[in-house]
């Protein structure tokens, strides 16, 4: 044992004691088990919030475009024309054009209070992921023909709040005047 450094002469001193030092062995080996549990939770804890924060990152980032432009007055007359302006600013990879505003979502005789998102289905992949977010359906009810009425994507949420289910039909009532991106509609 003389040509062990230092530390691990010490450290094998204690775990492992003859019979009158049994006890002080017994304290370190369990002392020794404390922190290698501790390490361990600790170890887990960061592996588990570091997953979460991606999973959250990715969840949160995907769900909403990560700039929005509004155009102050009038609102966006021309939106193919800013559209394509926008899609020359270096380093943009998707433009859509959307309107939000507030409304009032019945069927049969459960209502919610939303928050309305109308989009454009074709441009909208181009900015979130709403297609790997979509349970069940296609964008492509939301752009029905003029004889049909308009499509709607739910949350799941929202959809368990007003049993429907797709396929279903729900009303929408909204203000007079909503304020958009594009100005008052």
């Amino acid at each position: 044992m003389n040509d062990l450094p230092f530390e691990l002469f010490i450290a094998f001193r204690y775990l492992l004691a003859k019979r009158k030092q049994a006890f002080i062995a017994l304290i370190s080996f369990i002392s020794v088990i404390g922190v290698m549990v501790g390490v361990m939770a600790v170890l887990i804890a960061l592996a588990l919030m570091t997953g979460l924060q991606g999973e959250l990152r990715q969840r949160i980032v995907g769900a909403s475009a990560h700039v929005y432009v509004f155009k102050l007055g009038g609102g966006i007359s021309d939106i193919a024309g800013d559209v394509a302006k926008l899609k020359q600013v270096p380093r943009v990879t998707g433009v859509a054009p959307a309107a939000i505003g507030k409304g009032l979502l019945s069927a049969g005789d459960q209502r919610a209070a939303v928050t309305i998102k109308g989009i454009d289905p074709i441009l909208e992949p181009t900015v979130t992921n709403i297609r790997q977010s979509m349970k069940s359906g296609n964008l492509a009810a939301i752009r029905s023909g003029p004889d049909e009425m308009d499509g709607i994507v739910l949350g799941t949420d929202l959809a368990t709040t007003l049993a429907v289910k797709e396929g279903d039909t729900v009303h929408l009532i909204t203000p007079d005047e909503v304020l958009t991106p594009m100005g008052m509609s």
